[in-house]
């Protein structure tokens, strides 16, 4: 899915559903932002996630947490996420489901993937879900198939 298409779908449902926009959010992100994160962490984004915190920041998106670049923030990805943890598991989680699975981004050689991977906390492994970033947010925090 495009951005376009994807901030198309999520102005249409904010129209109808407005409550699933009501809670805590971070604020919007720039590019600092977002190299400081990359500078921490070591990686380089994808496209999508960058795009998503700068339109919409972080924080409560329907039913899921996507964690922000605002260090001022509640939902800010350094506070939620072990720089030493995203070594170990080679993964760089931004959404949370608050059950301890997470949805996020593989890394291989300092890059995350575009491709979205699922961390299940019970089982410790990481699943590749067929659906990008965009279809993702779509599918859990506004429940859309």
């Amino acid at each position: 899915m495009d951005k376009r298409s994807f901030q198309n779908k999520v102005k249409e449902i904010a129209e109808k559903e407005p409550k699933l926009f009501a809670l805590e959010s971070d604020g919007k992100a720039n590019d600092e932002m977002i190299e400081r994160i990359e500078d921490y962490y070591d990686v380089k984004l994808p496209k999508a996630y960058k795009y998503f915190v700068k339109q919409y920041g972080g924080g409560y998106f329907g039913f899921i947490i996507v964690y922000s670049c605002d260090s001022d923030g509640m939902f800010y990805i350094k506070d939620k996420v072990l720089k030493e943890w995203v070594l170990e598991k080679d993964f760089l989680p931004v959404v949370d489901f608050e059950t301890g699975d997470s949805l996020g981004f593989q890394v291989k050689e300092g890059v995350c993937q575009s491709t979205v991977t699922m961390y299940l906390h019970e089982e410790n492994e990481l699943h590749e879900v067929d659906m990008d970033f965009y279809e993702v947010l779509l599918k859990y925090g506004l429940k859309l198939n």
